[in-house]
C-alpha cells in the first residue's frame, strides 16, 4: 500500500513539474510580445519628443496598449481552451503578470494624468515593477537567470531617477529589449526543448 502511494505520489509530482513548464511557454511569448509593443512605443514618443510632432500622446498610449491588452487576452482564452489543466504553478504566474500589468496602468496612466508625479519618472517607476515581476517570474520557473534579470530593471530604474531628461526613453527601449525581448526568446526556445523532453 506503501509503494503503491508513493509511486502515485511521484507520478503527480512529475505531472506537476510537467504542466509547469508549459507555462513559460506562453510567458516567454508574452515578454516578447509586450517587450516589442512597448519599445515601439517609447522609440516612437522618443521621435515625437525630438521632432516636436504636433502629436497627442496620451491617445497614441492609450491605443497602444489597449491593443496589448486586447491581444493578451485573446491568446490567453485562445490558450485556456487547449489547456486541459491549470496548474497552481500557472495560476500565479497569470495573477502575478496581470497583477503588474494593472499597476503597470494606473501608474503609466493615471499617474501622469492627476499630475501625481512627472511623466519623466513613469519609466523608473515601471522599471520597479518588472524588476519584481521578474524576480519572482525566475523562481517560478526555477531560473535563476530570470530572477536575476531584476537587478537589470532595478539599476536602470535608479539611473532614470536621477537623469530627468527625454533619453530616458531611449534607455528604457534598451532595456526592454535587453531585458525582456531577447529573455522571452530564450525563455520560450528553452520551453520548446524541456517539453519535447517531457514528451
Amino acid at each position: 500500500m506503501t509503494e503503491i502511494n508513493a509511486e502515485q505520489e511521484l507520478a503527480f509530482i512529475k505531472k506537476v513539474m510537467a504542466d509547469s513548464r508549459q507555462i513559460i511557454i506562453d510567458d516567454g511569448k508574452g515578454f516578447i510580445f509586450w517587450g516589442i509593443l512597448v519599445a515601439f512605443g517609447l522609440f516612437f514618443t522618443y521621435l515625437a519628443n525630438a521632432g516636436r510632432w504636433e502629436f497627442s500622446l496620451g491617445w497614441f498610449w492609450l491605443a497602444l496598449i489597449s491593443i496589448g491588452w486586447i491581444v493578451t487576452f485573446l491568446i490567453e482564452i485562445r490558450a485556456e481552451k487547449k489547456r486541459s489543466t491549470r496548474t497552481f504553478a500557472g495560476k500565479i504566474m497569470g495573477a502575478l503578470w496581470i497583477g503588474c500589468g494593472i499597476a503597470m496602468t494606473i501608474l503609466g496612466f493615471i499617474g501622469s494624468i492627476t499630475d501625481a508625479y512627472s511623466s519623466v519618472f513613469i519609466n523608473p517607476i515601471i522599471a520597479v515593477v518588472l524588476g519584481i515581476g521578474y524576480l519572482v517570474s525566475g523562481v517560478l520557473q526555477g531560473k535563476t537567470w530570470v530572477s536575476l534579470l531584476s537587478i537589470g530593471w532595478w539599476a536602470g530604474a535608479i539611473l532614470m531617477f536621477y537623469l530627468h531628461n527625454l533619453e530616458t526613453l531611449l534607455i528604457m527601449v534598451g532595456m526592454m529589449i535587453l531585458l525582456q525581448t531577447i529573455p522571452g526568446i530564450v525563455i520560450y526556445r528553452e520551453s520548446k526543448k524541456e517539453l519535447s523532453v517531457v514528451e
